[in-house]
């Protein structure tokens, strides 16, 4: 049985982490799930019964939402009306690709990783790669009617909105700089409000000037601790990689 200071310490641990989903090594209540035992299984109790994880690095410690079952689990209607640019679920659907390709594209061996988290994956790069990934796709579709349905991806919606209905980018009148932040229809800014998410827990780093995001370390926390013992991520991660390796193959022949 646990005290009720030690209940009292675990609840406001939890909902600070419920509030934050990552707490640095250093915040007094990160000290708190550390440094005791008793808060740690009362955390992670609380946590079970919210449908959510809890997980420590030597950095932070972090809440993320189970992927089923959940009471705070994000519906496609909260999504909509968190995120404007997600308004149909053609628009949902498109930007969770986006989202796979990116953290596919960063997912990777420690010594590239450190490149990334250098230099970022430019606005030119992700878009590059989301269309030859979709027009990939789209083949292997044409082949096999079977293959969207077997990954259950949209393909037609998305790929009809990415290809046909977005341009490129458009640029500032005034300063005459690509805009991605106050322009819409362009694939660049719908790239921006795609990661939105990832920004707003803190994962990356969306650096609209120079057209970079970077990743933080935060995410590759999340990619190392639970993302990779997930079996669905794990194929599609490798199914967009296949598509960058065969591409790479095709050019040394």
């Amino acid at each position: 049985m646990y005290g009720s200071e030690e209940i009292q310490r675990g609840a406001q641990v939890f909902f600070a982490l419920l509030k934050n989903k990552i707490l640095p090594s250093t915040d007094s209540m990160a000290q708190e799930y550390y440094n005791s035992v008793e808060v740690r299984e009362i955390v992670k109790d609380m946590a079970v019964e919210g449908g959510l994880r809890v997980f420590e690095t030597r950095e932070n410690v972090h809440m993320v939402t189970s992927p089923y079952g959940s009471m705070f689990a994000n519906s496609y209607t909260q999504m909509k009306d968190k995120y404007k640019a997600l308004e149909r679920k053609r628009y949902f659907y498109l930007a969770n690709t986006i989202i796979c390709i990116y953290l596919a594209e960063v997912d990777m061996e420690s010594y590239i990783r450190i490149r990334w988290e250098e230099q970022g994956v430019s606005y030119a790069k992700l878009e590059d790669i989301v269309t030859k990934t979709l027009e990939s796709w789209t083949k292997r579709q044409s082949e096999s009617q079977e293959f969207t349905e077997d990954w259950g991806i949209a393909l037609d919606q998305i790929y009809d909105l990415w290809v046909n209905e977005f341009s490129l980018y458009k640029e500032n009148q005034t300063s005459g700089r690509i805009d991605v932040v106050n322009t819409k229809g362009t694939r660049y800014s719908f790239i921006h409000e795609a990661l939105k998410p990832l920004v707003d827990q803190d994962l990356i780093y969306d650096n609209t000037r120079d057209l970079k995001i970077i990743p933080k370390n935060e995410l590759y926390e999340r990619l190392d601790y639970l993302y990779h013992s997930q079996e669905r991520y794990m194929q599609i991660k490798d199914m967009i990689r296949k598509i960058r390796e065969e591409e790479a193959d095709a050019k040394v022949e």
